[in-house]
């Protein structure tokens, strides 16, 4: 059986849907990336990029059909597993 995820973003789909899950999160990270690429800079210099990243490199859930990514406040992200 084939899966597909969708990611959800504030309750809106993202228009593509991804083979991978890989492919979903590079979405994520494609569509907020001047915020990744701003917050990357200021935070470079206090070392705390990785934990910032750490928010976003979620491992896929696999228990679960859904997996939440955190980019910043008011940013709800989801990536959908669905079966087709």
């Amino acid at each position: 059986m084939q899966s597909i995820y969708v990611v959800v973003e504030n309750g809106e789909i993202y228009p593509t849907a991804h083979k991978t899950y890989e492919a979903a999160v590079l979405a994520v990270k494609a569509k907020h990336a001047e915020y990744l690429e701003d917050m990357i800079k200021e935070l470079k210099h206090l070392d705390l990029i990785e934990s910032m990243l750490a928010d976003i490199n979620v491992p896929e859930n696999t228990s679960s059909w859904k997996t939440l990514l955190y980019i910043e406040k008011g940013i709800n992200i989801e990536i959908c597993k669905f079966s087709v």
